[in-house]
């Protein structure tokens, strides 16, 4: 990753934002926060209303990622509401590019330790940002700068304070198909020796056929072509199959599955636009044995 860090860390924020500002009700997810922590470039067009009308008719390829971006997003913190009800105190996000949970959830800042992890030049993109916006930081908001080329996750927690035995919720979104196997097994594994038994991780990743059919598609063209052109391409895919010998290897056992098609049951179905979240991703719930 180049010093300056993740590119699609942007792209993620205003696809949440493009939902929250375009989309028909109900919102699959409102992030009213997005917008502000996007790129100047996205938040450009994204509030010149003829300019964000051109992403439907002209790029229309996008919308199934975004209909994965904001079922991804609502399934984690729905998930986070109820955890927190059964005393998890620790939310870490692995990953949280310009991820905007903190400045959303006031009400969460006595009962949550919220550690976000990324790459340094991301999260000093975020803090430039954070700061010509003149907005507080919450008092529970730990930014945590790890270089997975270079650094151990769990140390780099265990030395910004996180509490192992504490029961944790572990968000790894928009990440996994980045990573190498190795490097993957390597993460799952630094995760689940520092954390209490009964804690949770939640991540998506893509199918292997995505790297088959997947890359037919017109959105799988443009997708794998904007990622490998940003120098983040996508290079790892896993059936669930695949989960049931990965995740007890590294510690975790596999407690779910949400299909595009169980997304689309839920939060999709009826609506008045054509959203709905790509074919080829999912989300997969894990619990630390």
């Amino acid at each position: 990753m180049k010093k300056k860090g993740s590119r699609t860390a942007d792209t993620s924020a205003a696809q949440r934002a493009y939902h929250t500002l375009y989309a028909s009700e109900p919102k699959v997810f409102n992030d009213t926060f997005a917008i502000q922590l996007t790129s100047p470039a996205w938040r450009f067009c994204l509030k010149n209303k003829w300019v964000a009308g051109l992403i439907e008719h002209h790029y229309d390829w996008i919308i199934p990622m975004i209909g994965h971006h904001v079922a991804r997003s609502r399934y984690v913190e729905e998930r986070l509401d109820k955890l927190v009800a059964e005393g998890f105190t620790q939310y870490v996000l692995l990953g949280a590019g310009m991820d905007s949970f903190a400045f959303r959830r006031p009400e969460l800042e006595e009962k949550l330790t919220v550690y976000e992890i990324d790459h340094p030049g991301t999260q000093m993109r975020k803090h430039k940002r954070i700061q010509k916006l003149g907005i507080t930081v919450p008092a529970n908001v730990k930014y945590v700068p790890v270089d997975f080329e270079k650094d151990f996750l769990s140390e780099k927690l265990l030395a910004a304070g996180f509490q192992t035995n504490k029961k944790t919720l572990f968000a790894w979104l928009g990440v996994v198909p980045y990573l190498t196997e190795e490097s993957i097994l390597g993460t799952l594994k630094d995760i689940s020796k520092i954390t209490v038994t009964g804690s949770e991780l939640i991540f998506d990743t893509l199918y292997r056929s995505a790297f088959t059919k997947g890359k037919g598609t017109m959105t799988g063209k443009k997708l794998f072509r904007s990622t490998r052109k940003k120098g983040e391409p996508m290079i790892s895919g896993h059936d669930p199959e695949d989960l049931k010998k990965l995740l007890p290897e590294a510690g975790f056992e596999l407690t779910g599955v949400v299909s595009p098609e169980d997304f689309t049951r839920m939060w999709f179905n009826g609506r008045k636009d054509a959203l709905k979240p790509w074919k080829y991703s999912y989300v997969v719930r894990a619990r630390v044995k």
